[in-house]
């Protein structure tokens, strides 16, 4: 078995980050809505990974750390979406 490694290119730098910037305001804006719209955001980046990097049998670390990051921002984004929701 071979290990495959896909060459690093400007836009698969770009993909994580844009995703801790998104992360990042997720976690500190306190507006509900602008949070439920990161929310949806998350979904968003997640795709753009799935499109951006050819395939998870890349062993590349920018691979791994990005889909590492893509799902505790999905998670966490959920979670706090929900946490915000639920407060009046």
């Amino acid at each position: 078995m071979t290990d495959t490694k896909y060459p690093v290119t400007p836009l698969k730098i770009g993909v994580p980050i844009l995703t801790v910037v998104l992360l990042l305001a997720m976690l500190f804006l306190q507006d509900p809505v602008t949070v439920a719209f990161l929310c949806f955001s998350s979904l968003i980046t997640a795709m753009l990974h799935f499109n951006v990097f050819e395939s998870t049998a890349d062993k590349n670390p920018l691979n791994r750390i990005d889909l590492g990051i893509q799902v505790a921002f999905l998670i966490l984004s959920v979670v706090r979406a929900l946490a915000m929701g639920g407060h009046p």
